[in-house]
């Protein structure tokens, strides 16, 4: 039998050897395709994103695509980099929209920051302005998160531009009570929450209307 391999390369190949909605569940929303909101690396992988992109998608009435990682540990094996993410239905709904939202996280304990990437620097102004309308911290990422390569899940739409954010560990663990990630809490969610869900709504819809209207 072939081993295992350390880090998944392709949707295909974790298929073979992850059992789905047992060791990972794929949500997708068809709703309105014009800015998808997606969060690829969901559930026990980078915990917050999948929470974020369910309800951001859900105000907006936008198409929304979430792979939540369910295993017990070891989640890291199932994390596809976003260059080599080639899901089928997430390809399908990134090509049918005109732009989209991606959100992931990154390992800081240290502060709660927001790094943003992507192509849409029209869209990538609107989330700037209403995050840190939110006294959120925002910076543009640096080079190994930026976002930018046409082969990212977050640039394969329709203008082959969208925005990548990257929430901090310290962050995310904010969003919920008591600062704990464990799955039965992933519900109790905080006020910080909900004005970071606030402001992407806020930086959409007036993108939205200035640019795609």
């Amino acid at each position: 039998m072939r081993e295992k391999p350390k880090e998944y390369r392709s949707f295909t190949e974790l298929q073979k050897y992850e059992r789905e909605n047992i060791d990972y569940r794929i949500t997708a929303s068809h709703r309105k395709p014009e800015i998808a909101i997606m969060a690829i690396h969901g559930g026990n992988i980078e915990i917050g994103t999948g929470e974020i992109a369910a309800d951001l998608g859900e105000k907006l009435n936008a198409s929304t695509y979430i792979f939540e990682a369910l295993k017990p540990k070891d989640n890291r094996k199932l994390h596809i980099t976003s260059t080599l993410y080639d899901e089928p239905t997430a390809i399908r709904m990134a090509q049918k929209a005109k732009t989209i939202l991606s959100l992931h996280g990154y390992h800081d304990t240290g502060r709660e920051n927001v790094y943003i990437g992507g192509r849409n620097e029209a869209y990538k102004k609107m989330v700037k302005k209403y995050l840190k309308k939110e006294g959120f911290q925002i910076e543009e990422a640096p080079k190994h998160l930026k976002g930018t390569n046409k082969k990212n899940i977050v640039n394969r739409s329709e203008l082959e531009q969208g925005v990548q954010l990257e929430l901090s560990t310290k962050l995310r663990k904010s969003f919920f009570k008591d600062h704990d990630f464990a799955m039965n809490n992933r519900k109790q969610q905080t006020e910080r929450y909900d004005a970071f869900v606030k402001a992407l709504e806020k930086a959409t819809l007036k993108y939205k209307q200035e640019e795609l209207e």
